[in-house]
């Protein structure tokens, strides 16, 4: 094939394209003291869970619901706020975040027994998401008793006829 001069293409003049590597996160810098508040609150009250583990955890909570419908992001991460502010509606004055561990756990158990129906949502939410991350983790499996990869079936003994 024969190209004229006038017609060749001008690469010299095509910017390189270049790729990101896109990874979509919900949770902003203001969510995230709150996520690990809760999960110290759940799981580390007096202090037996590592801070690179509950760290590690709000990385892991922010990877599940990230990928979830924009509704569903929205109503997550407003969760968050609401239960950062919910102090306030139990005459607090102060954050949750503020609050100590054990002051924390107090504050939970009150929202979870709370009669006005959206405030056990707030725990019960977050407490289903965060329990079935903290425990994927295989040291904490192995911490319950899991025997990880060495786990055999039961098996019913065949009977010779």
């Amino acid at each position: 094939m024969i190209v004229s001069p006038r017609y060749t293409p001008r690469l010299a003049s095509v910017p390189a394209l270049a790729t990101k590597d896109y990874q979509r996160t919900t949770l902003k810098a203001r969510h995230r003291p709150v996520v690990r508040a809760l999960g110290e609150a759940f799981f580390s009250p007096d202090g037996e869970v590592a801070d690179e583990r509950l760290d590690a955890l709000v990385d892991e909570v922010d990877r599940f619901i990230s990928p979830a419908s924009k509704t569903l992001r929205f109503g997550l991460t407003t969760m968050i706020t609401v239960l950062q502010f919910s102090p306030l509606l139990f005459g607090r004055f102060g954050l949750f975040t503020d609050l100590s561990p054990e002051a924390r756990v107090n504050h939970l158990e009150r929202l979870e027994a709370s009669r006005i129906v959206q405030l056990p949502l707030l725990v019960v939410a977050y407490k289903t998401l965060m329990t079935i991350l903290f425990y994927e983790d295989e040291g904490e499996l192995l911490a319950l008793g899991y025997p990880g990869a060495e786990r055999k079936r039961w098996r019913l003994p065949t009977v010779a006829r």
